[in-house]
């Protein structure tokens, strides 16, 4: 697996935990230590995203970092990866 297939998954399961513990504070507003969690996986998933925009481009269009053309779409699309056998 290359890397940034290994700073994308990772990505996505810091980021799935921060979603989850966000669900569950909406029925639990008042847990503290879920809001600690929370503001954990957060402050993580932001930090991978950055180093992986720095390193490979933006994951969104919010991302796209240029005024002067669309460099968002500049990066493979998700279905194509090399899938690792």
């Amino acid at each position: 697996m290359s890397e940034r297939q290994m700073l994308l998954q990772e990505l996505g399961k810091i980021s799935f935990a921060a979603w989850e513990i966000t669900l569950f504070l909406d029925t639990h507003p008042f847990h503290s230590e879920a809001l600690e969690y929370r503001n954990h996986y957060e402050k993580t998933a932001r930090a991978l995203r950055m180093e992986y925009e720095q390193k490979y481009g933006p994951l969104t269009s919010a991302a796209s970092r240029s005024s002067h053309c669309w460099d968002w779409i500049d990066g493979p699309w998700p279905w194509e990866y090399e899938k690792e056998v």
